[in-house]
């Protein structure tokens, strides 16, 4: 007489083909952009955790410019989305998908709902400037944060390998500085502009990290020329993370996807 099957074994193996069916699907979507050999993202906060940003709330508007309105546009309304068309050509548009902007509160990144892998954007202001903090990389589950493109745009090359720092910087202010942006939120269209771009280097995150409420003064000392003693209250800043070139020195502390930080300022179209 036979023996029966044990169905544990039946069990086991339907999970392990279910498993092997959800990797396989989450590697399609990953190879969109390049594999990269190294551990997807984990953490990427563009600030650190400790960081001392004040709470906005609707009062402080009184007597100010509207909160968080960018050429008209309400960011806080509903989702926005931005697409580059590189001023160097070669490349027809560099896209940030649609994103929830949520104002920056005390528990914004330890509540998980500034989540990687999400379609979401924090909003800060310091000394009249408002930003966007986005992500930039993969998640654990090898889903793609919205300024991933933007990222590989600046750090690759055709063949998706990361590029040296001279190709990175050259890109950046020869492709993306300059390049006009369109700006959109539901039926509405804005074309802007890119007028300030910086790469912050390995070596400087740290000091970089300290000067979160007083961020453009800041740019216009240290990294003279990057365009950012040009912009005012108008403009948008951009704040997303980004890899070391292969001929950079890491950061050990860091992890891959956050060795460095670039920050871009966006103005309204005239």
């Amino acid at each position: 007489m036979k023996k029966r099957a044990n169905p544990a074994f039946l069990i086991i193996g339907i999970l392990f083909i279910a498993l092997s069916v959800f990797v396989f699907v989450q590697n399609g979507k990953y190879m969109r952009l390049p594999k990269v050999n190294r551990a997807v993202q984990e953490i990427a906060l563009p600030f650190s955790y400790n960081i001392n940003l004040p709470f906005i709330s609707k009062a402080d508007e009184v007597g100010k410019k509207p909160w968080m309105n960018f050429g008209g546009i309400d960011l806080l309304s509903a989702s926005v989305g931005f697409e580059f068309a590189p001023a160097c050509g070669g490349q027809s548009s560099v896209s940030i998908p649609p994103l929830e902007i949520i104002a920056w509160h005390p528990q914004v990144f330890e509540s998980g709902e500034f989540g990687i892998g999400k379609n979401m954007a924090v909003a800060w202001e310091h000394m009249g400037y408002e930003g966007l903090l986005i992500h930039s990389g993969w998640d654990f589950w090898q889903e793609q944060s919205p300024a991933t493109q933007l990222q590989y745009f600046l750090e690759t090359n055709a063949l998706n390998e990361v590029q040296d720092l001279k190709t990175i910087e050259g890109k950046l202010q020869d492709c993306l500085r300059g390049s006009s942006v369109f700006v959109s939120q539901d039926a509405l269209r804005l074309q802007g502009n890119v007028a300030a771009a910086v790469r912050i280097p390995p070596q400087g995150v740290e000091e970089l990290s300290k000067h979160t409420m007083d961020l453009v003064p800041f740019l216009r000392q240290a990294y003279p020329g990057s365009g950012f003693e040009d912009i005012d209250e108008n403009s948008l800043l951009l704040f997303f993370c980004g890899r070391a070139a292969v001929d950079e020195q890491n950061n050990p502390q860091a992890d891959y996807w956050t060795q460095t930080r670039y920050i871009i300022a966006l103005i309204p179209g005239k």
